[in-house]
């Protein structure tokens, strides 16, 4: 009898201590703060549209241009650089995702989906979310607004990093941890 309890407590030790491993593992191979990007983009631009008449019927938004404007945070260092349009124009009747809009100081600018908000003969609003990546962070998501004015052909775009926090990735690397510990104890 005491052999057997020795016996399960070797066991439980040697999982124990394989969990524990590979705990470690997975904390070596996650960040425990994820590079995410944080701050702000006030970008301004000249655009075109096209598939109606003026802004109220347009069924396309061509973005011919894009300045930085303003800037803060891990994107303050674009402030006064000009960008490169890439993906335009884009859809926006019917509305969809544009990857790799355009491109600013080494970030990419995605949009996953976005909505009309006002669309008139002086004024196209629209609203989304999306992604900025680069300069050695990860894909974070975006939450942003252009505003295209039918006087003088002229856009206005802001957009704001949303940043994962460090303790979901934290969370998320614990969960595998645990996940292994189950899988160890199934085996």
């Amino acid at each position: 009898m005491y052999s057997g309890i020795k016996s399960y407590a070797v066991r439980f030790g040697e999982a124990v201590i394989g969990s524990a491993l590979l705990g470690f593992v997975t904390l070596g191979s996650v960040p425990l703060q994820a590079a995410s990007v944080s701050g702000s983009l006030g970008l301004a631009g000249a655009y075109s549209v096209s598939g109606g008449s003026d802004l109220s019927d347009a069924t396309t938004l061509d973005l011919l241009s894009a300045l930085a404007v303003s800037a803060d945070g891990d994107l303050a260092a674009t402030l006064g650089l000009p960008g490169t349009i890439n993906n335009s124009p884009f859809s926006i009747n019917p509305t969809g995702s544009v990857s790799n809009l355009l491109t600013i100081g080494g970030w990419q600018i995605d949009i996953t989906s976005f909505t009309v908000v006002d669309q008139t003969v002086d004024f196209l609003t629209l609203e989304g979310t999306g992604g900025i990546s680069g300069n050695g962070f990860d894909l974070t998501p975006t939450q942003w607004t252009l505003s295209a004015q039918a006087t003088g052909g002229t856009y206005s775009m802001a957009l704001a990093a949303i940043p994962v926090p460090a303790a979901v990735w934290l969370f998320g690397s614990g969960l595998l941890g645990l996940a292994g510990l189950a899988r160890r104890k199934k085996a």
